[in-house]
């Protein structure tokens, strides 16, 4: 019994530390992203998914701070604008993400609700509180129980171990955008809208959260401006007309639209990717948005 309590004991002991490791990663490398706060002069904020990384910090040249993270939902920018108005922020402007995949099904499954509640959340959006607690303390303090913070630490681990013993191999990933022969940029981009537009009908459930965004800064008289990012040749190529049409429900309430889809088709060196541009593009898309 003795040997049993003692082997129960160090399993134990195991799994904190192991927990610990875990915790300490998921803040350096998970929760990076939503660790960081707006100074309080800050009036005009971007709100984006992997789309608006590229802006990085060009934006605060023009005093506009960039609140984009990848993977971000309207949920999760939703929340992010109540934490601004609840502390005390005077935002006066917000530019918001409405590209063409922006009301996809997929969001609904791939956002960062787990990390965005972080800013705010409330026992009202979960279904009861055991939920909202899971949600915002549980996961965050014990990331063994959090799939994608182990799922990140695996993939870590992975790449550092195939860099120990693999020094002189070179990923694509190293590779310019426009480096690439057109056939394979345009099979990037298949694969990328096969993800982004999965079925003909866009999420209810996200069009209902950016009408309460829209009804949000109108009710905090806030100027919402929609923004749709510049998108390679290859991507409108393969894109054609498909568009879940989040900037139409912003014209349809009489707000402006930036459509920059295609002022660097004709760009190739400004892509990282089919859809995201590279530090060089972002610099030079955000001087274009922001000085006028």
């Amino acid at each position: 019994m003795k040997r049993f309590c003692y082997n129960i004991f160090i399993l134990f002991i195991i799994i904190l530390l192991f927990n610990g490791i875990l915790f300490l990663f998921g803040i350096r490398q998970y929760y990076i992203e939503y660790e960081k706060r707006p100074a309080k002069n800050f009036g005009a904020f971007i709100f984006a998914d992997s789309h608006g990384l590229p802006i990085s910090d060009f934006s605060e040249k023009y005093n506009v701070f960039n609140f984009s993270a990848g993977s971000d939902s309207y949920f999760d920018m939703k929340r992010k604008i109540s934490y601004l108005l609840e502390n005390g922020y005077n935002v006066d402007t917000i530019f918001i993400t409405v590209d063409d995949h922006t009301l996809s099904p997929y969001r609904e499954i791939l956002n960062n609700l787990d990390r965005s509640a972080i800013y705010y959340s409330l026992p009202i959006e979960y279904e009861n509180q055991y939920e909202f607690l899971k949600e915002k303390y549980l996961r965050y303090y014990l990331p063994i129980f959090q799939p994608k913070i182990s799922s990140l630490f695996k993939s870590y681990l992975e790449a550092k171990l195939e860099v120990i013993y693999q020094p002189n191999n070179k990923s694509l990933n190293e590779k310019v955008w426009s480096d690439f022969p057109e056939d394979d940029r345009i099979k990037s981009a298949e694969g990328r809208i096969k993800l982004q537009f999965p079925s003909d009908n866009k999420s209810e459930k996200l069009e209902r959260t950016l009408l309460e965004i829209i009804h949000l800064c109108q009710t905090n008289e806030i100027k919402l401006i929609g923004i749709k990012f510049p998108l390679s040749s290859s991507y409108l190529k393969v894109l054609d007309s498909r568009n879940y049409s989040a900037d139409e429900l912003l014209t349809s309430k009489g707000l402006n639209v930036k459509d920059n889809k295609e002022i660097f088709k004709e760009n190739p060196e400004y892509f990282f990717n089919t859809d995201h541009l590279n530090s060089k593009g972002g610099e030079i898309f955000t001087k274009m948005l922001l000085s006028r």
